[in-house]
C-alpha cells in the first residue's frame, strides 16, 4: 500500500511539473535549444523599425539583442552560486538603486546598427549559434566595480557609485549573456568611425578567443610549416637589416586586445624572443618581463584590424613572403572553415 501511495505521489508531482512548465512558457519567450534560460517578457521589446531588425537577427542567428528591463542579477549571473570577478552595473550612477536599466530610446539605432552592419554580416549563423550567447545586452554606461567580500565596515574603495567604478565596453558573461556598451560621446558622433572599428575588433576577438578556448577553432598543422624554433629561445630582431628580423622569419607584430591605433608603440607588440610553447602560444620577452605571444592569434588580429591594402603596406609581400602566406592561410581558414570574414571586419562598410 505504501508503494502504491508513493507511485501516485510521484505521478502527480510529475504532472504538476509539466503543467507548471507549460504555464510558465505561456508568459515567457523560450530561447533556442542549448544551455540557456528563457528571456522575460515580450520579444522584441518594442515596435520600432530597429526592433524589426532585432527580430530579424534573432530569427536568422538565434541571438536576442535586449535593451530593456536589465537587472544587476542578469549581468552577474554565474554557473556557480558565488561569483569571484567584479560586479557589473549599468545606466546612470544616480539610477543605480532603481534596479532596472533601459537603453535610452535615442541610443537604440546606434547599437542595433552596430550589430546589423558590422558584426552579423561577417559571421555565419552556425558560428553565431555555436559561439555567441543567446542574449546580448545593449547597455548604456556599463561599468564594473570590485566585488566586496568583507564583513562589517564597508570598504569605501568599493562602495557603489564611487570613482572605483570602471567603464566596460564589452563583458562576456559566464552564464548565458554578453553585454556591450558605447561611451556617450561615441554614440553622439564623436570620433565614431575609429571607435566602431575598435569595438567590432574587440568584440570579435573575444568571440574568436572564446571559440578557440573551447576547441571549436584550432590552429591547423600547416600553419606551422616553415617556422623554425630552436630547442631553447629563438632570438629575433626588429632590425630590418638582420637575417633574424622578425618579419623575415614570419613573425608579425601583435596587436593588443583593445586595438588602439597602430602608431602607438604601447599598443603594438614587436616580438623579440620566442619559443614554441604550446599549440599556438609562444613566449616572448620585453625587457625583464615575459608575455605570451600568440602567433596564430596575432595573424587573426592583424587581419581584422588592417585592411588587405594596409596589411600589404605594413608587411611588404616582396620582402616578407612568409607573412603574406600565413595571412592568406588564416584569412581563408577563418572564412571557409569557421564562417568568419576577417577582411569584412577590417573593412567595415567599405566593402
Amino acid at each position: 500500500m505504501n508503494s502504491m501511495k508513493r507511485y501516485i505521489y510521484i505521478t502527480l508531482a510529475m504532472v504538476a511539473g509539466v503543467f507548471a512548465f507549460v504555464s510558465c512558457n505561456e508568459d515567457e519567450n523560450i530561447t533556442p535549444s542549448g544551455n540557456y534560460s528563457p528571456i522575460r517578457g515580450a520579444f522584441p521589446q518594442g515596435d520600432s523599425e530597429y526592433d524589426a531588425l532585432i527580430k530579424q537577427i534573432s530569427e536568422e542567428y538565434g541571438v536576442y539583442l535586449l535593451y530593456k528591463d536589465i537587472t544587476e542579477q542578469d549581468l552577474n549571473r554565474e554557473w556557480t552560486s558565488t561569483g569571484t570577478g567584479p560586479v557589473y552595473v549599468g545606466g546612470p550612477k544616480e539610477e543605480r538603486e532603481n534596479g532596472v536599466w533601459n537603453l535610452p530610446d535615442e541610443y537604440l539605432p546606434f547599437y542595433v546598427n552596430f550589430f546589423y552592419n558590422y558584426i552579423f554580416p561577417n559571421i555565419t549563423p552556425e558560428f553565431a549559434q555555436s559561439t555567441f550567447p543567446v542574449k546580448i545586452y545593449m547597455i548604456d554606461n556599463l561599468r564594473s566595480e570590485p566585488r566586496d567580500f568583507s564583513e562589517g565596515e564597508e570598504d569605501e574603495s568599493s562602495t557603489p557609485g564611487t570613482d572605483s567604478e570602471k567603464f566596460e565596453s564589452i563583458k562576456l558573461g559566464n552564464f548565458d549573456n554578453w553585454a556591450i556598451s558605447f561611451k556617450d560621446d561615441v554614440v553622439n558622433g564623436g570620433s565614431d568611425e575609429l571607435s566602431i572599428k575598435k569595438q567590432r575588433c574587440m568584440f570579435m576577438n573575444k568571440a574568436i578567443w572564446n571559440a578557440r578556448s573551447k576547441g571549436d577553432i584550432i590552429t591547423p598543422d600547416e600553419f606551422w610549416s616553415g617556422y623554425v624554433f630552436s630547442e631553447k629561445d629563438t632570438l629575433i630582431y626588429d632590425n630590418p637589416e638582420s637575417e633574424y628580423y622578425n618579419y623575415k622569419l614570419g613573425f608579425p607584430d601583435d596587436i593588443y586586445y583593445h586595438f588602439a591605433t597602430t602608431g602607438n608603440s604601447d599598443d603594438v607588440w614587436r616580438p623579440t624572443l620566442v619559443v614554441k610553447h604550446t599549440d599556438s602560444w609562444h613566449k616572448k620577452n620585453i625587457g625583464d618581463g615575459e608575455r605570451g605571444y600568440d602567433l596564430f592569434g596575432a595573424f587573426i588580429r592583424n587581419a581584422m584590424w588592417l585592411t588587405p591594402d594596409e596589411f600589404a603596406e605594413r608587411y611588404s609581400i616582396e620582402k616578407y613572403p612568409m607573412i603574406k602566406e600565413k595571412y592568406d592561410l588564416v584569412v581563408n581558414l577563418m572564412k571557409e572553415t569557421y564562417g568568419i570574414d576577417l577582411v569584412g571586419i577590417a573593412k567595415g562598410l567599405d566593402k
